[in-house]
């Protein structure tokens, strides 16, 4: 599991940065930017606790909860950045809001994540660059 939750990690944090770096210039982006890159660092401890190359002592329980939430904060700051992106219909934005839509699904079925909040808003977005 701590190979496949690393990979998971890293294809969010993939997808915030690219975004900000990709779209930075776009009024919503920019003002989501700094949360983003908050986040996309934060994941960075969550990939050393779920790899356990924190070199800490963490009890397990909380490093769980760490790793969780972290996750939850990645997934619901990337479907906001995703919906932002989605609504200027522009091609390459679109397909970016594709690639991004399989990895946060990805994500949530990987971290058992999935409610009704998230779920609905795959959809719309999914509907919103459908091709």
């Amino acid at each position: 599991m701590g190979a496949e939750r690393a990979l998971t990690v890293v294809g969010l944090q993939a997808l915030l940065m690219s975004a900000v770096r990709e779209y930075r210039d776009r009024a919503g982006v920019a003002q989501q930017a700094p949360q983003v890159l908050a986040t996309a660092a934060a994941l960075d401890y969550v990939l050393m606790l779920a790899t356990d190359t924190s070199h800490a002592q963490i009890p397990a329980a909380e490093a769980r909860r760490a790793i969780r939430d972290g996750l939850a904060r990645a997934i619901d700051d990337s479907l906001l950045l995703l919906r932002t992106l989605a609504v200027a219909n522009d091609a390459p934005a679109r397909a970016f809001v594709r690639d991004g839509v399989r990895t946060v699904r990805s994500a949530i079925d990987a971290e058992g994540l999935a409610d009704d909040r998230r779920s609905f808003a795959l959809i719309a977005l999914a509907a919103d660059v459908a091709t």
